[in-house]
């Protein structure tokens, strides 16, 4: 998929972003891994991966208002953070509040035309993979 992310970049300059992001929690090590991976890679990967070192992290980052944000955005771009906040009716400050927090995970991006800041989410799905696991020494609790 190719996007478009004039912030960091020329207009005529493309970037291509993976089909998934996936959000997960995991160790610094599981980050330095995953992250590591994608930038060696000659082809880009399916998948981007966002890792956090806890749970809390997750729901702390996806509220249901930003939740929100993010299927609007992704089921039809906003031209502008004021058009999104008069789609979703809400106030303007609360949601370009809640984007440049989205944007600052990398899950948001802008494109610029003139002074318009129009959001995009450049991938197809957003998945959020939390695992559950026992003990890593193996052994298992006593059942009585």
């Amino acid at each position: 998929m190719d996007k478009r992310n004039s912030t960091d970049s020329p207009a005529d300059d493309a970037e291509t972003y993976p089909e998934t992001l996936r959000i997960t929690v995991g160790s610094v090590e599981t980050a330095f891994e995953a992250t590591t991976a994608q930038r060696k890679s000659d082809d880009p990967s399916e998948t981007a991966v966002r890792v956090f070192d806890s749970l809390a992290e997750v729901w702390e980052l996806l509220t249901d208002r930003r939740l929100e944000i993010m299927r609007s955005i992704m089921t039809a771009p906003p031209d502008s953070i004021s058009d999104l906040a008069d789609r979703l009716g809400r106030n303007y400050s609360d949601v370009h509040s809640d984007v440049a927090v989205l944007a600052d995970h990398d899950i948001v991006y802008f494109d610029t035309a003139g002074r318009a800041k129009r959001p995009v989410i450049p991938y197809e799905c957003v998945r959020i993979d939390i695992e559950v696991v026992g003990d890593a020494s193996g052994e298992r609790a006593a059942v009585s």
